[in-house]
């Protein structure tokens, strides 16, 4: 059995430090039990050679946490997500039946937010887990939907779990689809059936302490068959540590210990079994700090465009989520809007945004429209929309999806009274086949979610324009004109490849 080919980091990386680099990919470093010799647990999993850890966030909460220690220690990333043990939990005080709203803990719209930050690297873990049922099924299986929605709009890949929830799992995640980015199935524990249909369906195995138990045989047959290009490593730390350590704290040195048997089962070398695992966790996560081939660093450096001036109009950029992935947006090649470089790592704050925009008095209009979608990250547009009210009568828009509904799965429209003088809404086809081959919308219902925004959103601000590009195939110009004129409101067509 032949070795992955030496063409990455990890093999870069293997070859400058003169021993093997590890990956855990699953590890919960906020809890308690780190809490009191967290820096002599790094500096050992330094020494074991691990080189990247993803530390799982099990509750939105704990997020600023995760967020702390990723900042402390480099080579750590976050994921972001409601472990299905609280998916019926509510957040700051806001009760589980609130759980869409955008201060909820499972909603997509709360975890967008919370995921808007350089350092996350996925969303979850999420899933269902049927063995303990600390959350109702129906609960579960909602949270984990918002979830595989969430990681659509971020761009992101989802941190699965699946405990005697096979059956439920396969079917939403068959009837929902992945992210682009797919997904892992973490501390993997089912059978070969199971781990064939995660790999059919764009998902990796990540493989636990639990490989190196006694009665474990049947995972390691399962470990033996399985795609090199498909495997990941964890800890779970700190549960599940594995043999010689079993019952003890489990720490991200650790995982050594599963990558040996790994190698074991495989026959292959243990060098071989961390040059593969690691570079499938770059190709994967794509964690903070990883190199380029250049060398530099792929986390954008600077300060970032957050308020940017086109003729008398101010723009605002507020968010790095989009739900869509519009073919023709530019965004996703090279997001220069005139000379304004408008790549984000993370959202920013509604301080940072008014910080930006300085002395504004002298603009006709500010716009909220950015690399994002603006109403993706709502509580900073409205803040600072109130803010420009309170200090100016200048003119405010919102150039959006028109997805906002459907994303929170409520009528957000009624929070622009008063603040938003005029809503821009990208209709873009002129029925929901079109609108489906040039937007590749992540949201089920898109289509005719962006109709039903047009029609609540006239009752609350003064100006509401649908638009269509220009030189799109298939787009009827005058059809979408007549949708728009047909829904009470006005119509634009804007023009393929100019922007602002």
């Amino acid at each position: 059995m032949s070795s992955f080919p030496v063409h990455h980091e990890a093999g870069k990386q293997q070859a400058q430090r003169g021993g093997p680099v590890f990956a855990d990919s699953h590890a919960h470093l906020d809890y308690p039990d780190f809490s009191g010799d967290l820096d002599a647990v790094m500096q050992r999993a330094g020494a074991a050679g691990v080189r990247w850890i993803n530390t799982i966030a099990t509750r939105l909460t704990a997020v600023p946490s995760l967020l702390a220690i990723a900042e402390r220690f480099p080579g750590v990333s976050v994921s972001v997500g409601t472990h299905p043990h609280y998916a019926g939990e509510g957040v700051a005080g806001h009760p589980a039946h609130e759980r869409n709203d955008a201060s909820a803990g499972g909603g997509v719209a709360a975890i967008v937010a919370a995921a808007s930050h350089a350092h996350v690297v996925a969303v979850g873990e999420t899933g269902l887990d049927f063995h303990y049922n600390f959350s109702e099924k129906e609960q579960q299986e909602a949270a984990f939907r918002d979830h595989i929605h969430a990681a659509k709009v971020l761009d992101l890949p989802l941190i699965i779990h699946t405990r005697e929830a096979e059956e439920a799992t396969r079917r939403i995640i068959e009837a929902e689809g992945l992210p682009p980015r797919g997904g892992v199935l973490h501390c993997f524990t089912g059978s070969l059936e199971m781990g064939q249909w995660g790999i059919a369906q764009g998902l990796h195995l990540s493989f636990s302490g639990v490989l190196t138990f006694k009665n474990a045989d049947a995972l390691r047959d399962v470990a033996r068959h399985i795609p090199l290009e498909s495997l990941l490593i964890e800890t779970d730390a700190p549960y599940l540590a594995p043999l010689p350590m079993r019952g003890k704290r489990n720490e991200p040195a650790w995982v050594v210990r599963v990558a040996e048997t790994l190698a074991q089962v495989r026959g292959i070398s243990v060098e071989q079994v961390a040059e593969v695992t690691t570079a499938n966790y770059e190709r994967f996560l794509r964690p903070t700090g990883l190199a380029q081939g250049d060398g530099t660093p792929s986390v954008v450096t600077g300060q970032p465009t957050l308020a940017y001036a086109i003729g008398s109009g101010l723009y605002l950029n507020i968010s790095r989520g989009c739900s869509l992935r519009c073919h023709f947006c530019p965004k996703w090649v090279a997001p220069i809007v005139h000379q304004y470089d408008l790549t984000l790592t993370r959202n920013p704050s509604a301080a940072e945004v008014l910080a930006a925009m300085g002395d504004f008095s002298a603009y006709q209009e500010i716009v909220f429209c950015g690399y994002g979608e603006p109403t993706l990250a709502l509580q900073t547009l409205l803040t600072v929309a109130r803010e420009i009210k309170k200090q100016s009568s200048i003119p405010i828009r919102i150039n959006t999806d028109g997805l906002a509904n459907r994303v929170y799965r409520r009528d957000i429209t009624p929070q622009f009274k008063g603040l938003i003088d005029a809503v821009s809404v990208s209709l873009n086809a002129q029925n929901e086949e079109v609108y489906q081959r040039h937007t590749l919308p992540s949201l089920p219902g898109s289509y005719a979610a962006v109709l039903d925004f047009l029609r609540c959103v006239q009752a609350h601000v003064p100006s509401v324009t649908a638009t269509a590009v220009e030189g799109l195939e298939g787009v009827d110009m005058e059809a979408c004109r007549q949708i728009a004129e047909g829904l009470g409101v006005r119509f634009r067509k804007r023009f393929l490849n100019r922007l602002g």
